[in-house]
């Protein structure tokens, strides 16, 4: 096995209980097993705290929960790294495929480690696996 690199939506399953978070959750535990990283980047965080902010938003879960979902991220088992650096190739990647810099941040984050990318984001995998065979979604991952 190998280091991985996780979107957003990943560690958003790991957290929060989705459609897909019990594969998230063996994700976690199978790479955390094997003592390889599961990266992300730092905005990454900021999305999941998003997440977890929206759910209380719309009245889905409690304060109390929010919060103890917020220190669950916050101690999610992932090794951050910076966006910052990453701009510019993802800015190019997401005018190529019409994906969002935070997309664009997670493939051109994979592509630069040259590990694999998993996501849960079905249209982020369809417009970009071609020419980045190493982005896989959650549910074909192993």
């Amino acid at each position: 096995m190998s280091d991985i690199v996780v979107d957003s939506c990943i560690v958003v399953k790991y957290v929060l209980a989705e459609e897909d978070s019990d594969q998230a959750e063996r994700l976690f535990r199978s790479v955390r097993g094997t003592g390889d990283r599961l990266i992300v980047l730092d905005v990454a965080v900021a999305e999941g705290a998003n997440a977890v902010w929206k759910q209380h938003h719309r009245g889905l879960i409690t304060s109390s929960d929010a919060s103890r979902f917020f220190e669950d991220l916050l101690a999610a088992p992932v090794d951050i790294r910076s966006a910052h650096r990453l701009l510019q190739p993802a800015f190019e990647i997401a005018i190529k495929y019409d994906r969002t810099i935070y997309d664009a941040l997670f493939v051109a984050l994979a592509h630069e480690l040259q590990l694999p990318g998993v996501t849960a984001d079905e249209p982020l995998w369809q417009a970009v696996h071609a020419d980045f065979p190493n982005i896989v979604l959650l549910r074909d991952w192993r």
